[in-house]
């Protein structure tokens, strides 16, 4: 029987709730990973949704087709949501993290009316080296992610490209993820801090 909170990759396993940081270095690298992780989900008959740029949702398509699954099926049932960027995130070209919030909030009402009981959500933010807000700003959105998806049925991964952010915005990231994949290791985060903002000392660790 597929075990529910598999990650797909390896061993991984996660729990309902968890707010996952994952880091990579390539495409090939996020793929392999984050790939394996939406194809377990939708076997487990659970909803995903994956939020990113054009190139990272093709990619998705890619490697999901090349492991057989039914692209057209699972999209137009609305097991599997594929959603921009700019529709998540960005309103007239600016980020507003209340809007996101509620966005995320009404995809979970949407799955409760359509029988689904838990949700995987991956996002790739690799937007943020086009249209960053400050550091700040991200960290405390971010912050407020992971206490808002504690209590819910629901695994969120933020995908963050080494080559795309800042390393400012990598740092809000590692603050505010009590989860982290570095590369092809799956552990619980050394830099994660319960109030990110108000902690002492440099910003800058990577």
């Amino acid at each position: 029987m597929l075990d529910a909170t598999a990650f797909g990759y390896h061993d991984f396993g996660f729990s309902w709730g968890d707010h996952i940081c994952a880091v990579f270095d390539d495409r090939a690298q996020q793929m392999e990973i984050m790939g394996a992780f939406v194809a377990t989900g939708l076997r487990a008959v659970q909803r995903c949704v994956w939020v990113a740029p054009q190139e990272s949702s093709d990619a998705l398509r890619d490697a999901l087709a090349d492991i057989g699954g039914d692209l057209a099926t699972l999209e137009s049932s609305g097991q599997l949501l594929i959603i921009s960027e700019v529709e998540f995130y960005l309103h007239e070209g600016i980020f507003e993290p209340g809007r996101t919030m509620e966005l995320l909030s009404t995809i979970l009402e949407d799955n409760r009316r359509e029988g689904y009981s838990t949700m995987r959500v991956a996002s790739d933010v690799s937007w943020l080296g086009d249209r960053s807000p400050s550091p700040e700003l991200w960290e405390r959105f971010e912050a407020r992610l992971t206490r808002e998806v504690s209590n819910r049925p629901l695994v969120m991964v933020c995908q963050y490209s080494r080559r795309q952010v800042s390393g400012s915005i990598l740092v809000a990231a590692l603050h505010t993820h009590p989860i982290m994949i570095l590369g092809d290791k799956f552990r619980q985060n050394p830099f994660y801090l319960s109030d990110p903002l108000d902690a002492p000392g440099p910003r800058e660790i990577l």
